[in-house]
């Protein structure tokens, strides 16, 4: 039984990289990047959910995201400064959230989960990778957020670590959006399980047409090993019939030159003019 995850699934997306005869390009590097909400998403749920925590990060009124303001043991509220970093933080975040999963990530066109990870959202944020930690680990402690980290050994050679992000329901439902959080991952996991159906399809189709070629490439090749074959076969009939008039016409003179020789001595004579190969 394999250990390996399936790799549409969020787990297999800290392997993305990794093999060496894998892709160059792992994670927030693969393909498009988007640092901000497209137009179609600014207008659903994440645009939305967007839209409040910057609201709450700027008038901190404890409207949205309660738990945030209150994971200190002292009873302060949490720091400006980690709200700016949320706020700068939810649309890079948001733009690249796999909803069917809540993690950090997307599929791509070939069914690969890739990773959005911490290095990324900084790129993305402009704000240095111990800021964004920092942040998260705010985000975990307040139950918004589960982070798993996991050391990969990496060609043999060296230990590398990649976090994978999970948003918790409780970060949507705590911003008033808990329903219209269950009703889009209703409609993604669908999306998500008619991807996968295709990508499967797809890749049957390219196993039966590598099958099919590789019995084509055979065939080919036994073709062609025949025509050697004929080749050679029909050079040394060729050399054969040669051998043979020449051993005609060699009797037929050594009966010419010695008319006293029996037919054994003139065979022996031959035989002896032309050896076996």
């Amino acid at each position: 039984m394999s250990l390996k995850p399936p790799s549409s699934s969020p787990e297999a997306g800290a392997y993305a990289g990794l093999s060496a005869h894998g892709p160059a390009l792992a994670g927030h590097a693969a393909g498009r990047r988007p640092r901000a909400l497209s137009e179609k998403q600014r207008r659903g749920l994440l645009g939305t959910a967007a839209a409040r925590v910057v609201e709450e990060a700027r008038e901190r009124k404890r409207r949205w995201l309660r738990r945030l303001d209150t994971i200190h043991a002292s009873g302060c509220r949490t720091k400006r400064q980690r709200w700016e970093a949320l706020a700068a933080l939810a649309e890079p975040m948001l733009a690249r959230l796999d909803l069917a999963t809540l993690a950090l990530g997307w599929l791509d066109e070939n069914g690969a989960f890739r990773l959005n990870r911490q290095r990324g959202l900084a790129e993305d944020t402009g704000l240095s990778e111990c800021r964004v930690s920092r942040t998260l680990s705010a985000l975990e402690a307040a139950g918004y957020l589960r982070r798993r980290v996991r050391r990969i050994f990496k060609h043999g050679q060296q230990w590398v670590t990649r976090v994978t992000i999970h948003l918790r329901p409780r970060f949507f439902i705590d911003l008033g959006l808990g329903h219209q959080l269950a009703e889009a991952r209703t409609r993604k996991k669908a999306q998500r399980e008619s991807l996968l159906r295709g990508v499967k399809v797809r890749e049957q189709q390219a196993a039966i047409q590598e099958l099919g070629d590789a019995m084509q490439r055979k065939q080919s090749h036994r073709k062609a090993q025949a025509v050697r074959k004929a080749k050679v076969v029909k050079l040394a009939e060729a050399r054969e019939l040669e051998r043979n008039r020449a051993k005609a016409a060699a009797a037929q003179q050594l009966a010419v030159d010695n008319p006293d020789w029996s037919i054994a001595e003139i065979r022996a004579e031959i035989d002896r003019l032309f050896p076996p190969a």
